[in-house]
């Protein structure tokens, strides 16, 4: 499957017009990688979002009650959303991903598809919905997490 299959296929950009998937082909490619590889770390450059393709990974942070690493998520399913910083404006990223099975990810460009989205007001607010669904859930587990520590 090529990359613009690829994205028509992730539920995500549902709605996205065939002008709206030409504009982010130039910034969008499917990645491997291999288990125990970090996606990205807390703090690094949050530039771009991906989308979960085949594989299976952890979101974790780092607590200040607990010297390691918790794991906050496990993400296996076929078009859940990693690494959303790259969208938001945020300068890094607020968690690390790491893999913990060799895995493929769409990659795209968090700039590009702000530039796609803001093209098209409706199409954006669908998107940015599903979005902040992501982010909510993301919420509520870190939040579990954290009362267990406590």
């Amino acid at each position: 499957m090529d990359v613009k299959d690829t994205l028509k296929s992730i539920e995500l950009f549902n709605g996205l017009t065939e002008e709206q998937f030409e504009m982010m082909l130039p910034n969008a490619e499917v990645v491997s990688v291999p288990k125990d590889q970090n996606l990205f770390a807390v703090g690094q450059e949050a530039s771009d979002i991906y989308v979960l393709l085949e594989g299976k990974l952890s979101i974790q942070v780092k607590l200040s009650s607990r010297p390691e690493t918790v794991g906050i998520v496990v993400l296996q399913n076929r078009g859940q959303l990693v690494g959303w910083s790259g969208l938001m404006g945020s300068s890094h990223y607020t968690a690390a991903g790491m893999c913990l099975e060799a895995s493929k990810l769409l990659r795209v460009n968090g700039k590009a598809l702000m530039e796609v989205l803001e093209s098209n007001p409706c199409t954006g607010f669908l998107v940015m919905r599903e979005i902040s669904k992501v982010i909510s859930n993301r919420i509520r587990n870190l939040q579990s997490v954290v009362l267990k520590t406590i």
